[in-house]
């Protein structure tokens, strides 16, 4: 069985294309993608003061929301390592490269290729059902909450200042394309509509200016 179709690493990809933007349901493109695509805007989006002045208005860092996001999308991850780790304890990978590795060295030794390797995993019903439930319509790792919590990370790494809103759409497309490349192909179907979904809650927030 695989869980290639129901990965959160590759979704939390998207949030992660934020953070430090958490995308797939069980693992999608793990680390790697969870490291640009969550942590996606804060690796690539430069970090400045935490002060920024633009004409006479002063725009703030939102450091507890930035940690709040931070904190929530970092305890997920931890519960998605923790089961990864033990469907490779309890079943077996149809190659066998990768008996014994933990969650990271799975990450960085199938870099480029983590489709493959979630293609190999055997998961059982319950990972599965639960892994399909956090990409649903309103899971965690679904396109609903992650774009929301991309843009609300967003906001507050840019302080409100929307004069930021490209740099911000920038870095979180490079943060999908990171994914993309550990992922080792086109991401799942969850991945490409949250990346549209941020992307597009970011021009709606820019055009609230203007409106």
């Amino acid at each position: 069985m695989s869980i290639s179709s129901v990965s959160p690493a590759a979704q939390a990809g998207s949030t992660t294309t934020l953070t430090a933007n958490g995308t797939a349901a069980t693992g999608g493109a793990g680390t790697s993608a969870s490291s640009a695509a969550a942590a996606g805007a804060a690796a690539v989006y430069e970090k400045s003061t935490d002060q920024e002045t633009s004409g006479k208005t002063t725009y703030t860092r939102d450091t507890v929301t930035l940690s709040e996001i931070s904190k929530q999308v970092e305890a997920k991850l931890a519960t998605l390592r923790a089961t990864v780790e033990k469907l490779i304890t309890r079943q077996s990978i149809k190659s066998g490269a990768a008996s014994g590795l933990s969650y990271d060295d799975i990450m960085e030794k199938y870099d480029g290729k983590l489709k493959e390797f979630y293609d190999n995993l055997e998961v059982d019903d319950d990972t599965r059902l639960k892994a399909q439930e956090d990409i649903s319509e309103d899971g965690f790792w679904g396109v609903k909450q992650t774009a929301a919590r991309a843009v609300d990370f967003a906001k507050a790494l840019a302080g409100g200042d929307r004069s930021k809103v490209d740099a911000l759409k920038q870095a979180i497309e490079e943060g999908y394309k990171a994914a993309e490349k550990a992922w080792g192909g086109e991401l799942p179907e969850v991945c490409q509509k949250t990346q549209a979904a941020t992307l597009q809650g970011l021009d709606d927030w820019a055009a609230e200016e203007a409106s």
